[in-house]
């Protein structure tokens, strides 16, 4: 039991760990991210010109 205790208590600590590095590394990309991003042109969706058929 205590075996089993050791190995969760260790895998929640290096996904905890694993978290934390994946977040500090999300912020420190996103202001990098942000400033290379080209002028893109976004277009609306039309839904209501599309034809529907009638399933037989």
């Amino acid at each position: 039991m205590t075996t089993f205790f050791t190995i969760l208590i260790v895998l929640v600590c290096v996904n905890t760990a694993m978290m934390l590095v994946s977040l500090y590394g999300t912020n420190k990309n996103s202001h990098k991210a942000s400033n290379n991003l080209p002028d893109a042109k976004i277009y609306p969706l039309d839904l209501t010109a599309s034809n529907y058929k009638k399933a037989v």
